[in-house]
């Protein structure tokens, strides 16, 4: 389950940027198509894989995207295991 996690949701630099935006507060689709400069379909198959992955979640058919629990679990781990690393 991890393997796939990383392998898939956070694999793309966009999704993490995505992901590490959504950190404090919801957004709109396009305030992260602004954010991250993907439009249309490019911007929406990344938000589809952080949903699939139960990463974010979106508020509503045109609602804001806001991260999830799991979302808020998983970005917090990355970053203990960087600062490991790199620490």
């Amino acid at each position: 389950e991890a393997a796939a996690l990383f392998s898939d949701s956070l694999s793309s630099p966009v999704r993490i940027q995505i992901v590490k935006a959504l950190y404090r507060e919801g957004k709109s689709f396009t305030d992260l198509s602004k954010m991250t400069g993907l439009r249309g379909g490019n911007l929406l198959f990344h938000l589809e894989k952080l949903q699939k992955s139960g990463m974010i979640l979106q508020r509503g058919e045109r609602g804001e995207y806001q991260i999830t629990c799991r979302g808020y679990e998983v970005l917090n781990a990355v970053a203990e295991l960087l600062e490991k690393l790199h620490g």
